[in-house]
């Protein structure tokens, strides 16, 4: 996850590390909203490392709707690695604008004989999942704005872990409908909820697809989102 932004400037990572890393990984590219990376079927060629912009998983279901599993943010890798030239189960496309670069299986295995960096590869699948565990319990056992609430709370947390964050403010570009796709909700239900929780006067929209946190206790209390670290909007 964002185990991998500003790469360079990690400290737990020793100079010969950060220049394999370097050299393992492609040039940047970038493409456009609503583009591919990878989609479900298909052999996992490479990783991805989303540098700047939003990504997701999504599964394509016979009625043709398309769930969203989960969020790549920057800093995210599209998988931990362990399952390069396996079947996809899941698609992955470009939910903005998208800025990545990639790490072919040669390049991975590289990689991963260095202790310290496959640390961060294991550490990186292990948040995957704690993640898509907590987004089971948000969508089973929370209400519209506690669902809502808490994914406004967990992508604030995840920007603010990769440097992305002032003062409350952080880029969240996501549709209703694209968080209707992500919660299960229908997009009245998410439009309705959203009203209610600036209401409360715990959001606020701001310019170029911005939000602003405006109560940081009160909206994790919403979503039961549970951050030890509750200083971070000061």
């Amino acid at each position: 996850m964002y185990l991998f932004h500003n790469f360079k400037e990690r400290n737990d990572l020793c100079d010969e590390d950060k220049r394999l890393f370097a050299t393992c990984t492609g040039p940047a590219r970038e493409v456009r909203k609503g583009s591919h990376l990878a989609r479900e079927g298909e052999p996992l060629e490479c990783l991805h490392l989303i540098e700047k912009g939003w990504a997701c998983r999504y599964k394509m279901l016979p009625d043709g709707s398309e769930p969203i599993t989960s969020l790549l943010l920057p800093g995210d890798l599209s998988d931990s690695g362990m399952g390069l030239h396996t079947r996809m189960d899941f698609s992955i496309k470009a939910l903005t604008p998208l800025r990545f670069t990639t790490i072919n299986p040669e390049s991975a295995e590289r990689l991963f004989k260095r202790p310290r960096i496959l640390r961060l590869f294991k550490a990186s699948g292990h948040m995957s999942h704690n993640v898509a565990l907590n987004w089971i319990i948000n969508v089973s056992a929370r209400s519209a704005e506690g669902r809502i609430a808490n994914l406004l709370c967990e992508c604030y947390a995840r920007s603010h872990a990769a440097g992305l964050t002032y003062k409350g403010r952080y880029f969240f570009p996501l549709t209703q409908l694209e968080i209707s796709d992500v919660l299960g909700l229908s997009s009245v239900h998410v439009s309705r909820s959203i009203s209610k929780i600036k209401r409360k006067g715990l959001i606020e929209n701001c310019d170029n697809r911005q939000i602003r946190i405006m109560n940081w206790s009160g909206l994790a209390t919403l979503g039961g989102f549970r951050q030890e670290n509750m200083e971070f909007l000061s």
